[in-house]
């Protein structure tokens, strides 16, 4: 019975320093977490909005290391870095109710010292709450001011406008918008279809125009070779004419005599009718003495 005793209060003593290991061990594990959530670490590029019980706090923690009352504090971390946010397509309409549909990026980021009013007012999914409907009403108010065939070449005027406008309207939400970006501007088919054949009948116009070009220089061409031509015989007419002149000056009769003298061989003709022979043989002149 004295063993059985000893054994029972051995095993009673085993129990009491099990529960007093695995109590302590407990107490312990508990003032770590304690511990453990009094701190939080927020990130480079961001604040943090403290809760206190669920409620929003004035106090914004800052990046690095900061301290909170566990259980009682929680902390939400917001981006302040540069965020691009793509806007789904928006449909809207010319100054003459043409069909235009615009899509593209933008690019905005939170302000530090506003990050606990934007969550306490609006809550993280911000940007499908403000910025996206924003942005689609103020597309569709200024697209209208201007012409189907202005919104292209006036595309960076349209993208000035509606990014003054976002920005008014979403700076009292503590959201800065930094730029807007259209990356696809398009129109009904109809209207594509009439810039298509506008583009073809242009080309063919700017065919027609280099045909006719091409034919005025060729006729032009011959033109000038024609004058050449013209100008060439005038002037070798004019040569002959004026050569005829000088050569009918030249001719007098003592030249004629002169010619006929050099062919004559010496005989006089063996016929001859009544008149004198044209040959006239001057007499020889004396020399004085």
């Amino acid at each position: 019975m004295a063993v059985y005793a000893s054994q029972k209060e051995a095993d009673t003593a085993m129990v009491k320093k099990t529960i007093k290991w695995v109590t302590l061990g407990v107490g312990l594990l508990i003032v770590f977490l304690v511990l453990l959530g009094t701190f939080t670490i927020i990130p480079a590029g961001h604040r943090g909005v403290v809760l206190w019980w669920g409620s929003v706090e004035n106090r914004i923690m800052d990046e690095g290391l900061n301290f909170k009352v566990p259980m009682a504090e929680r902390v939400i971390k917001m981006d302040i870095r540069i965020q691009p946010h793509p806007f789904k397509a928006i449909s809207t309409a010319s100054k003459e109710y043409q069909e235009v549909t615009m899509s593209g990026m933008m690019n905005f980021h939170i302000e530090s010292n506003k990050v606990n009013f934007l969550y306490q007012t609006v809550g993280k999914d911000f940007a499908d709450k403000v910025i996206d409907p924003a942005f689609n009403d103020f597309v569709k108010e200024v697209t209208p001011m201007y012409y189907i065939t202005e919104i292209l070449p006036k595309r960076e005027e349209i993208r000035k406008s509606s990014l003054d406008k976002l920005q008014g309207n979403l700076k009292r939400y503590g959201i800065i918008i930094d730029d807007i970006y259209f990356s696809n501007i398009g129109f009904s088919p109809g209207y594509m279809k009439a810039i298509e054949d506008k583009q073809i009948a242009q080309q063919n116009v700017e065919t027609q125009k280099q045909v006719l070009a091409s034919k005025k220089i060729i006729a032009d061409q011959a033109v000038a070779e024609a004058d050449g031509k013209s100008r060439a015989i005038l002037m070798e007419a004019q040569g002959q004419a004026k050569a005829n002149e000088i050569l009918n000056n030249a001719i007098t009769p003592k030249l004629v005599q002169y010619k006929a003298i050099e062919k004559w061989n010496g005989h006089l003709p063996q016929i001859t009718g009544g008149a004198v022979p044209f040959i006239n043989v001057a007499p020889p002149i004396k020399e004085k003495e």
